[in-house]
């Protein structure tokens, strides 16, 4: 769904947390693991700094990847301090759904277990999520995308700088997207997924 997003605007990119991930080449940690932290922490900011690098220099910026609400407050922060608002949307759909596509991703993914999985979807099921940043998720990617980008141009998923819950880590139960303004060639500010 995050490529077809990315499709609708004129200057756009879409960062992959799973790309990200792949880029640990020795040394790799399950992220689902209670071990993982500093992994997560590492591959989050190089995730973070790529894509606000993006929408700094004027292109509509998605990113696909898991955040949790820590990183989410993180990542507002950040955009703030860069003159950039943050928006964001958490996708949601069943466990089953989520396991079905995740799994059947193979390309650039570190192998995927069903516990820490099931696990980390349990994690966000639990979290009590600002419902105007909830999307449901088990429809077909264009109407995901469409459900996405109605809630945004509705004004339903803007960000703080306060974290909307309390956990810690990167991704949501389908995957999350954040959006951020970023510059035109002119100067003037455009929305931006990030």
């Amino acid at each position: 769904m995050s490529g077809l997003l990315a499709a609708t605007f004129d200057r756009s990119v879409h960062v992959k947390g799973d790309d990200f991930m792949a880029s640990v080449v020795s040394g790799w940690v399950d992220p689902n693991s209670p071990g993982a932290a500093q992994q997560n922490e590492a591959i989050g900011a190089a995730f973070a700094v790529s894509s606000i690098s993006f929408a700094q220099n004027g292109y509509t910026t998605i990113v696909d990847g898991y955040v949790f609400p820590d990183g989410v407050a993180g990542l507002a922060a950040a955009c703030a301090a860069r003159g950039l608002a943050c928006h964001y949307v958490v996708l949601t759909a069943d466990r089953e759904t989520c396991w079905t596509r995740a799994s059947g991703r193979s390309e650039g993914r570190w192998p995927l277990e069903f516990e820490p999985f099931a696990a980390v979807h349990e994690r966000f099921t639990s979290l009590d999520l600002d419902a105007r940043h909830r999307i449901e998720a088990t429809g077909s990617p264009e109407s995901v995308r469409d459900a996405v980008l109605s809630a945004f141009r509705a004004g339903r998923l803007t960000a703080t700088e306060q974290a909307p819950a309390t956990s810690r880590g990167w991704n949501g139960p389908c995957g999350a997207g954040t959006l951020c303004p970023h510059r035109t060639r002119d100067g003037t500010k455009e929305d931006a997924w990030i």
